[in-house]
């Protein structure tokens, strides 16, 4: 008996202690506690985006070197990318469902909405289907992204169809954007990053396979 509430003990206390590591796990750091680097990483964030750091770029601020080269991708990707920015948030919430990551998915909903993605298509994506009557683009694109994802490498075919729509940077840009979002939900996934209270993640619903 005595050894069976020693055993429970045990496992209640490590259960403890993985709640307790999990909450401590690369916390947003106060301001008034940056180092100089960090000082630095965030006054050049802030110039560039004329916004306050959130999300990935709060986690990656504990390495603020890796925070603004990712920050200088984010902002090549927004600005200077071949993709259009309705399909690169179809590859985004791709990516963001396929990591099980709630806070990209959070974050991209509204701007894949505003940029031209449909509400079907956003719904599709977020129980793991293929959406239906997408345009050739969109098809051209959710074919590459999956095919990365899920083989590794992508058919001729679908490079293809990629680089005679925007050329060989296109199929750069897009492969790059695909490997950057992976990147931002390791981040957040690994940090445990949590949802702003009552926003909305992921639906949680049965999968569907993907094609």
């Amino acid at each position: 008996m005595r050894k069976a509430l020693y055993a429970g003990a045990a496992l209640i206390n490590l259960a403890l202690s993985q709640v307790t590591h999990a909450a401590d796990r690369l916390p947003v750091i106060p301001a008034e506690q940056y180092s100089a680097e960090q000082k630095q990483a965030v006054a050049e964030y802030e110039a560039v985006r004329k916004a306050h750091i959130f999300g990935p770029f709060e986690v990656m601020l504990h390495s603020p070197a890796m925070m603004t080269n990712a920050r200088e991708v984010g902002d090549y990707m927004k600005a200077g990318s071949a993709i259009p920015r309705n399909l690169a948030e179809l590859a985004i919430l791709y990516i963001a469902k396929d990591w099980s990551q709630d806070y990209v998915w959070f974050q991209h909903v509204p701007l894949a909405l505003k940029a031209g993605l449909s509400q079907s298509h956003v719904d599709a994506l977020g129980i793991g289907q293929k959406p239906a009557n997408m345009s050739d683009d969109e098809d051209a694109t959710y074919a590459f992204v999956n095919e990365l994802v899920r083989n590794r490498q992508v058919s001729d075919q679908t490079f293809d169809r990629i680089k005679g729509r925007f050329g060989n940077k296109g199929v750069v840009d897009l492969t790059s954007l695909t490997a950057f979002y992976v990147h931002l939900s390791m981040q957040l996934n690994v940090a445990k990053f949590k949802l702003p209270q009552g926003a909305a993640g992921i639906p949680r619903h049965a999968e569907v396979g993907k094609p």
